[in-house]
């Protein structure tokens, strides 16, 4: 018969193995920085990723499909390849891709802890972390990229047309118009708000809300 001081002390035990299985999902949940939670690896004709938790997440390789880049931060991985950019979460805890178009080429990207921007010479891809999904923009014809400000949970592309917004938070990219007459003179950025200066108004995109306000 278990005694009571051996009960406690399997207790305890449970106790233990539970906090070190848990404390990596509460680190990526916390308030603060996050720690790196994905480590990724190629191996043969696939991918893996590697989390704080058991086992591996395999993506297979397409026929004659080559990895260009890998990167990775906080929740989010990036593998960029000749014909996909693949991004893995380790709070769904799993893969999601993206076919490029022939000939389509990676100009920039930014993997943040809690989301990834990609920019082609054809559009702007955002993932979101949190929730494991990509979202999409088209460029203009010879619209020009001015800048990017990435941060956190935001991230803010600026052309000669308009300022595009990207939340972890809120879904797809917000437009908001830029004038040629009246181009951003400055920006500030933290992980939460991104504020343009023009000499005629201030434009601010928060992360919670995915929208523009525009003071003049």
């Amino acid at each position: 018969m278990i005694g009571r001081h051996d009960r406690m002390k399997a207790a305890i035990r449970i106790g233990i193995l539970v906090s070190l299985v848990l404390s990596p999902l509460a680190s990526a949940r916390a308030q603060g920085p996050i720690l790196d939670q994905v480590l990724v690896t190629v191996l043969r004709e696939r991918i893996f990723a590697a989390t704080p938790g058991e086992g591996l997440v395999p993506i297979g390789l397409l026929a004659g499909e080559e990895v260009i880049n890998i990167s990775s931060k906080g929740l989010n991985a990036l593998v960029q390849t000749s014909a996909r950019l693949l991004a893995f979460s380790s709070v769904t805890l799993r893969w999601s891709e993206l076919r490029t178009d022939l000939g389509e080429r990676v100009k920039d990207r930014r993997v943040l802890s809690q989301l990834i921007l990609v920019r082609t010479d054809k559009r702007l891809y955002g993932f979101q972390g949190s929730l494991g999904r990509w979202k999409m923009e088209d460029l203009g014809l010879r619209e020009e990229i001015r800048d990017t400000h990435a941060a956190g949970f935001v991230a803010v592309v600026v052309t000669d047309r308009r300022a595009l917004g990207f939340s972890a938070f809120t879904g797809g990219f917000f437009e908001q118009d830029l004038s040629s007459d009246d181009p951003v003179l400055n920006a500030g950025v933290n992980d939460n708000v991104v504020i343009l200066t023009t000499n005629r108004r201030m434009l601010i995109f928060r992360s919670q809300l995915g929208i523009w306000a525009d003071l003049r």
